[in-house]
């Protein structure tokens, strides 16, 4: 990698610019703030949507996260747990067994100074930063899921920061530099969640990760994000990156793992599906907001990238409305 891709790679993501055992860049992560939060059983919940990537920590409690995008993904959190997020990719936190059958909202966002009582279900510590680029690089790799089983070393780092984080705001009389603190723990956080992602590929005899690393393609999927219902092309898609067509076909591919429009048209469903569910959208309403000729174009698409017609789907997302406490 040049010095030119180092320093266009360093805005981006820090498993963009790792070497297999060292880390190559000082990750900055401005804007960056913590809060606790608590949940009683049952539960259905969603992180705020946007360009925020999201550190969710398990303290107590049990909970299940559903993700549509790159792939569909449930993760069971148990206590320790650790997961990224991207406030870009539609997803929800909800109670086990099942999810609750009924709209999602947020979390409470509780002040880091203050505790949180005893007898709540769930408690958990949440990091937020406000990043464009760092939440599309979670976007298209997906939700990073560490635990004390799967990720031990890493996993105990970064909860050793997370004592770091709370002694910070215990202290009387400390509030100068705490900006600084705080956005210095949440890079020790960021950098070791990257250390187990790039320990995990090189477990799976992967040479290097496959994070983006094209600003050109950042700059396509932004534009994409922020109309996907307009009829893109490739061609379009290339003007945005500032690239060939052919170019940015091949540069697409190399960094996401598929073609553009195919990428783009499941995420495309993806949204819709979650209006689907959100809305009450009709069948028919939602295969005219996806852009499709009929209703039956609609099923067929959907079916092949989620294995479920979209009444299948629907019905799925929101099972008993009795459920219960985990077992």
């Amino acid at each position: 990698m040049t010095g030119r891709e180092k320093a266009e790679a360093a805005s981006l993501h820090p498993a963009a610019i790792f070497g297999a055992s060292e880390v190559r860049a000082d990750v900055r992560m401005d804007g960056v703030y913590f809060f606790r939060s608590s949940a009683d059983y049952p539960f259905n919940k969603t992180l705020d949507a946007g360009d925020f990537s999201y550190c969710f920590m398990v303290r107590r409690g049990e909970l299940r996260l559903t993700i549509d995008f790159p792939e569909p993904r449930v993760i069971d959190l148990k206590p320790g747990a650790i997961v990224g997020v991207s406030g870009l990719a539609p997803h929800r936190f909800h109670s086990l067994p099942d999810m609750v059958a009924t709209p999602a909202d947020g979390f409470e966002r509780i002040p880091i100074t203050e505790e949180i009582g005893p007898g709540k279900d769930v408690e958990l510590l949440l990091g937020v930063v406000p990043s464009e680029n760092i939440a599309l690089t979670n976007l298209i790799i997906g939700p990073l899921y560490l635990s004390p089983e799967t990720s031990p070393e890493f996993t105990r780092r970064i909860w050793k920061a997370a004592e770091l984080l709370d002694e910070e705001f215990i202290g009387a009389g400390l509030e100068y530099g705490q900006a600084i603190i705080v956005r210095r723990i949440a890079e020790i956080i960021l950098i070791n969640m990257t250390r187990s992602l790039l320990a995990a590929q090189g477990e799976a005899g992967e040479r290097e990760p496959g994070p983006i690393r094209n600003r050109g393609v950042i700059s396509a999927i932004r534009a994409f994000l922020d109309d996907p219902l307009k009829d893109w092309s490739i061609d379009r898609l290339a003007k945005h990156a500032g690239m060939s067509r052919t170019k940015f076909a091949e540069d697409f591919r190399r960094v996401v793992g598929s073609s553009p429009m195919q990428t783009l048209a499941r995420l495309r469903l993806t949204l819709v599906m979650r209006k689907m569910l959100v809305d009450e959208l009709s069948v028919e309403e939602a295969a005219d907001m996806a852009g499709y000729s009929s209703s039956a174009a609609f099923i067929r698409a959907f079916s092949r990238e989620f294995g479920a017609t979209p009444l299948q789907w629907r019905k799925m997302q929101m099972p008993r409305a009795d459920a219960g406490r985990p077992g």
